[in-house]
């Protein structure tokens, strides 16, 4: 292989690259990145066996080739090049000389072959959406996955889509986010199926995010095997395992009636949970929320710090109660709420509560109360 090309093209590639190896498999091919030439491109493949990544970049190829190199070496001695032209060329010994205006250097390469091959994506399957619709979606819902393996179905996102709309849904088994989109354009379903669910691992989806950048709309399918899950932008595509199991019956803890209904400003609310959070952090992250007839009274304690109440003007409809919640899941949601009002809807101290964003009538939060101790 020898081609030409941009430090910084090349830099930006193997950064995104990079972060889709895995350094600690007992395969080390896994370690390396795979560079290879494709129709007049240089093409750089990393996987972790769980995530994969094809990453194209213009180049100036004068002899096609492929060879796999450590992740790690590579992409900092890379980032440390200064911007411009820059020469690639395999040699016969298999060695990889690069060389800059006032840089050359030599690199050991593994044989391409180990390195194992990305699936295809199966046409027939292909769905194109929204980029920026799915984006939102995603930010909204996959940050209550759960982030560790102990139930591997949690750490997906069920999405469900029907020719007009498409339903996304997390939960780690504490809290849960439900976003309905009404498509504006209809998708064509694989083979004409009614609908298509799928249990697509929170990570990948927070990835094709970051990756996606500038491009308007995102392709993806399934691979011919229909175990993988291929997302296609311009210049990448990401490969996604699919996560196999029953996912919960999350209508279940969806309660259908209210006893308590508030409205109230989400900054003045998330002032109230910063305030409190520095004394819940020393008490299992525990804050009391008391409904009151026109107020909502923010309060934790700690034996070796003190306590503190923060009283937030609010609109009730309903009952008075006393609830307690993790304050990282309010805060979390809060953080993610577009709109300028919060309504929490309530029943009773130990029954979820439900928090609807005012600018988003299709999202539902919903967050598992803590037992309050007397």
């Amino acid at each position: 292989m020898k081609l030409s090309l941009l430090q910084e093209n090349l830099n930006t590639a193997l950064s995104s690259v990079s972060r889709f190896v895995s350094l600690k498999s007992q395969l080390p091919i896994l370690s390396h990145i795979l560079f290879s030439t494709d129709s007049g491109r240089l093409k750089l493949s990393a996987t972790n066996l769980e995530l994969g990544i094809n990453y194209w970049i213009g180049a100036k190829i004068d002899q096609e080739g492929t060879f796999a190199v450590p992740a790690k070496e590579i992409t900092e001695f890379v980032s440390y090049l200064s911007t411009g032209k820059i020469d690639l060329n395999l040699n016969p010994q298999s060695l990889l000389e690069i060389s800059s205006p006032k840089a050359q250097s030599t690199f050991t390469t593994s044989t391409p072959s180990d390195f194992p091959s990305l699936p295809l994506l199966d046409e027939k399957t292909a769905i194109e959406l929204d980029l920026k619709v799915l984006s939102d979606t995603i930010s909204q819902v996959a940050f209550a996955a759960a982030t560790d393996d102990s139930r591997p179905v949690l750490t997906a996102v069920l999405c469900r889509f029907t020719p007009n709309s498409l339903n996304l849904v997390a939960t780690d088994g504490f809290r849960l986010s439900l976003k309905e989109i009404k498509l504006v354009n209809p998708i064509k379903l694989p083979e004409n199926q009614e609908s298509l669910t799928l249990l697509i691992p929170s990570r990948s989806l927070q990835e094709i995010t970051k990756l996606a950048k500038s491009s308007a709309k995102l392709k993806f399918g399934l691979s011919h095997d229909s175990h993988q899950l291929i997302f296609i932008l311009e210049d990448l595509e990401l490969v996604s395992r699919l996560i196999e199991g029953d996912y919960p019956d999350y209508m279940r803890i969806v309660p259908s009636a209210f006893s308590t209904k508030i409205s109230l400003d989400k900054n003045e609310l998330s002032q109230a949970i910063k305030i409190a959070s520095v004394f819940a952090r020393e008490s299992a992250n525990v804050v009391k929320i008391s409904v009151k007839s026109s107020s909502l009274e923010v309060s934790a304690n700690a034996a070796q710090v003190g306590q503190n109440k923060v009283t937030v003007d609010a609109k009730v409809e309903g009952e008075s109660l006393e609830i307690a919640f993790n304050y990282k899941f309010i805060s979390d949601y809060l953080s993610i709420c577009q709109g300028d009002e919060v309504i929490i809807e309530l029943n009773e101290s130990l029954t979820p509560g439900l928090f609807h964003d005012s600018k988003d009538p299709h999202f539902t939060h919903i967050i598992m109360p803590v037992r309050i101790q007397d």
